[in-house]
């Protein structure tokens, strides 16, 4: 089933990330040409997703009005593009087939689905996302991450015996990989190529470690403000080009990761990270601060410097 649609999710996946403007309200045109900047510059995989793009700050009516504003963007493209859109993170199964119809109706390829209830059973979940499926008849990305159990309130990976079943519902294509645990990750990778797996977190790295076990799509990070960066690791990748890799890993990629991200955490330095590269203000709704004055300094330097770096490295390879 969906058979066409797997076989164009290999490569790289971008983030749709949410500006806001002074008034904190959408900034859609500051949204449109963000995405406009990384369709030209090699993107064509588009992601509206739960955390990075802000779907805690918004209301059910905004994360609509968001889903379609993207899809219609991304359709708007020329070239054979990807655009997948989510549900709410907390919503009832009802609410989550509503946007799911809401998706297929305004265009987009697939919905990425995150369950945040408590953990019960197997079952409990091969029914929520499969009423979705059925009611919707729309193709699915599941958002594997940590749930909280319903017996005891502590944090828990998913069950083999879920990650192994997730088959059965026939409309799921896609499981977007969040758990940053090797063993999970492990376990989902076996799904291929029945359901492609979005690795998400860990970097380019990680992404390669996994690529032996058939790893073929990742969300990115460091490519967030340049999409070329992963389109070159990409065809690095594919091309046994370890010299590229190793370069965009240890030049570009560590030193965000290992500096500022370790230092603020990933969800306040990413915007703090396309202000720097002068695309969107970091500003955030609360209850998610943004980076002051003073640590917004720290991201600066680190993206002064990786941009610098990649630059030279471009034009020696020109």
């Amino acid at each position: 089933m969906f058979r066409d649609l797997k076989n164009k999710l290999d490569g790289p996946f971008y983030t749709i990330f949410t500006p806001f403007d002074d008034q904190y309200e959408v900034d859609y045109d500051v949204l449109e040409r963000y995405l406009s900047r990384m369709y030209e510059q090699g993107a064509r995989k588009f992601y509206a997703m739960a955390y990075n793009s802000r779907y805690s700050q918004l209301s059910h009516t905004e994360i609509m009005e968001l889903n379609a504003f993207c899809a219609k963007t991304v359709k708007g493209f020329k070239d054979d593009t990807i655009v997948i859109v989510g549900d709410p993170i907390h919503c009832s199964t009802k609410e989550s087939i509503e946007f799911a119809i809401h998706a297929k109706e305004c265009g987009a390829d697939l919905i990425s689905l995150i369950m945040r209830e408590k953990y019960f059973t197997d079952e409990q979940v091969l029914s929520h996302y499969n009423q979705i499926g059925i009611e919707s008849n729309f193709p699915l990305l599941v958002h594997e991450m940590p749930f909280l159990s319903g017996s005891d309130g502590t944090q828990m990976h998913w069950p083999q015996s879920l990650i192994s079943s997730l088959p059965k519902v026939s409309h799921i294509v896609a499981l977007k990989e969040d758990a940053k645990d090797f063993e999970v990750a492990r376990q989902a990778f076996e799904l291929e190529p029945n359901i492609k797996v979005i690795l998400a977190g860990g970097g380019k790295a990680r992404f390669r470690e996994f690529y032996k076990m058939g790893a073929r799509c990742w969300l990115n990070g460091i490519s967030i403000f340049d999409a070329s960066i992963a389109e070159l690791f990409w065809e690095a990748m594919n091309n046994d080009d370890e010299d590229t890799q190793n370069f965009i890993i240890e030049e570009l990629e560590k030193p965000f990761f290992g500096g500022v991200v370790k230092k603020y955490g990933w969800h306040r330095t990413n915007k703090a990270l396309l202000e720097a590269a002068g695309l969107m203000s970091r500003r955030d709704r609360m209850p998610l601060p943004h980076l002051s004055d003073k640590e917004f300094v720290d991201v600066c330097t680190v993206y002064s410097e990786i941009q610098n770096t990649w630059q030279s490295f471009l034009e020696k390879k020109a």
